[in-house]
């Protein structure tokens, strides 16, 4: 399989229509999702796919702060935080951030605060 895909962007409603494209005298396949510059489309623009890859990644840094906090001061905490978090979550955020999916990685992000300050899980993080 080739570099060159071809991602047919649709709606709900639309008719799934196949397409067979050429260049160079090779056909183009036509795939459901693609990955371009770290962010996964789909055909449908929902972003699911690249929630749940955020979703896992972030899981996974949450778990590496959670055992690291009682190790390393406070200021090392948000250095951690802001370098496995805040930039990859603002990466691509004027895509994705509308997305009915996105209420899974803002709720980890506020897990995350949560554990870096040492509150409750019920506590607001508007002030934090």
């Amino acid at each position: 399989m080739g570099k060159t895909h071809c991602n047919h962007f649709e709606t709900k409603n639309s008719q799934a229509t196949d397409m067979k494209i050429g260049y160079n005298n090779k056909l183009i396949s036509s795939v459901l999702s693609t990955t371009f510059l770290e962010l996964t489309f789909d055909s449908m623009l929902l972003w699911r796919m690249y929630v749940d890859h955020l979703t896992t990644k972030y899981s996974t840094a949450c778990y590496v702060i959670r055992s690291i906090k009682p190790l390393i001061s406070h200021k090392t905490l948000l250095l951690i935080y802001h370098s496995l978090f805040h930039t990859v979550r603002s990466y691509g955020i004027i895509f994705w951030g509308n997305s009915c999916h996105s209420i899974q990685i803002f709720q980890i992000q506020k897990r995350v605060i949560r554990i870096i300050m040492g509150c409750g899980t019920r506590d607001s993080c508007r002030i934090l």
